[in-house]
C-alpha cells in the first residue's frame, strides 16, 4: 500500500547523568514490556542481566533522535483492516525506522566507546532465551530504551514537545521512534 508521508528528525544531546536521573522509571516502563509478547524471550528485550545505571553512566554522552512521520488528514482519518494498517506501517513507519537506525549505527563506529540504542534485538530468532542459554551474538545485540527502563513518553514531550499517540486500530496522525546513540568523545 502506497502512503504519501513527511518525515522530521531531531536529535537532542545529554549527558548520561542527566538523562538517567531525568527518565529512568523502570517500575513504569517494566509495566509495559511485560504486556508485550517479546517479554522475556530476547536477550535485549526486559529482563535485562545488566546493571542498567552502569550501563548508561559508562558512557558521557547521549544523542537521542527522534523520527517523527505525518500522514495526510485522509490517510489517518481512514478505516483500515489490521492487514492494511500493519501494511501502511510496513511501507512508512519501519522504513523510515531503519533509516534512522543505519544511520546511528554508523555513526557508532566513529567512536572508540559507543553504542547505539536501537534494539529490540532480530538477528537471530526472536525468542532466542527459549533456544540459547545466553546471546549468541553479544557483539551486535543492542537494546531498546524501554528495556533500559527508560520513559519514551516523557522522553519525546520533555525534550521535544511531542505528544505519544498510541496505534490503536487506526493510524495516528503522526507517529514517533525514539534512537539513541551512547558515547564518550574519544574519536576514532
Amino acid at each position: 500500500m502506497d502512503i504519501d508521508y513527511e518525515v522530521k528528525r531531531m536529535t537532542k544531546t545529554l549527558e548520561t547523568s542527566e538523562f538517567y536521573e531525568r527518565f529512568s522509571n523502570f517500575d513504569l516502563v517494566q509495566g509495559y514490556c511485560k504486556q508485550c509478547p517479546r517479554y522475556d524471550t530476547n536477550y535485549s528485550c526486559s529482563p535485562l542481566d545488566i546493571n542498567i545505571r552502569e550501563y548508561i553512566l559508562d558512557y558521557d554522552f547521549i544523542d537521542i533522535t527522534v523520527t517523527q512521520l505525518f500522514f495526510k488528514i485522509e490517510d489517518y482519518e481512514k478505516d483500515y483492516t489490521k492487514e492494511e494498517l500493519n501494511e501502511v506501517l510496513n511501507s512508512s513507519y519501519y522504513q523510515e525506522r531503519k533509516k534512522t537506525v543505519d544511520e546511528i549505527v554508523e555513526r557508532e563506529k566513529t567512536f572508540n566507546h559507543a553504542e547505539s540504542i536501537t534494539g529490540p534485538c532480530n538477528h537471530c530468532v526472536a525468542d532466542c532465551k527459549n533456544k540459547y542459554d545466553e546471546c549468541i551474538h553479544p557483539e551486535i545485540r543492542r537494546f531498546s530504551l524501554a528495556s533500559l527502563g527508560m520513559d519514551s513518553k516523557k522522553i519525546l514531550k520533555d525534550l521535544f514537545d511531542i505528544e505519544l499517540l498510541p496505534i490503536e486500530g487506526q493510524l495516528p496522525k503522526y507517529l514517533n521512534n525514539l534512537s539513541s546513540l551512547l558515547y564518550s568523545l574519544d574519536e576514532k
